[in-house]
């Protein structure tokens, strides 16, 4: 499997595309998912996760996977719902359009925390939990998918909780160079 595979507005996967080898996650999550939504991942993604979750424990800070997995068809509904909800412009910066998700390759993940035993369904780039992140995640292969002053790239606003598993090796690359997902792949093909 390429983990570097690029979905954004302009590369859509098709709205039959399935990811293989996904796993079920059992994770606290927040409490703004539907109660019907499977948390799934890919199984690659999944292990590189707990041996992050695990490092991220030592360092004092409780991670867990909020959101991963979405088919073509909950993407389509979360969008609409945010349309109905707050408009179709606020929609377009915030929500991917279905086949526009990188959720749907079961490679990327919504992080939550807790912390004081209460979960932090908010979060933000001053969390000390999303700083470590910043700071670690791509040593176990995962990237920050949306970073601040980028979103002319990646057409997403800054998401602090959003990361992309990409594997060490890219995700190393990314990181040391400040790059997006976008301008690695587009290294690549050059």
């Amino acid at each position: 499997m390429d983990y570097t595979i690029l979905v954004n507005k302009q590369h859509l996967l098709a709205e039959d595309y399935v990811p293989e080898n996904m796993v079920e996650i059992h994770e606290p999550t927040g409490s703004k998912l539907d109660k019907t939504y499977i948390n799934r991942l890919n199984e690659t993604a999944y292990k590189a996760f707990k041996t992050m979750q695990k490092a991220a424990l030592n360092s004092g800070y409780e991670i867990f996977i909020d959101s991963s997995y979405r088919t073509y068809e909950y993407q389509k509904m979360l969008f609409n719902s945010c349309v109905a909800e707050k408009g179709r412009e606020y929609a377009i910066k915030f929500v991917a359009v279905a086949g526009a998700s990188e959720h749907q390759t079961g490679l990327a993940i919504d992080v939550i925390f807790r912390r004081n035993n209460e979960m932090i369904e908010e979060q933000n780039e001053s969390d000390a939990e999303i700083k470590w992140l910043f700071t670690n995640a791509h040593k176990y292969g995962f990237i920050l998918r949306y970073p601040k002053a980028k979103e002319s790239i990646t057409g997403f606003n800054f998401e602090p909780w959003h990361f992309r598993y990409v594997g060490e090796k890219a995700a190393a690359e990314i990181y040391a160079l400040g790059l997006t997902l976008e301008e690695y792949v587009a290294g690549k093909t050059q």
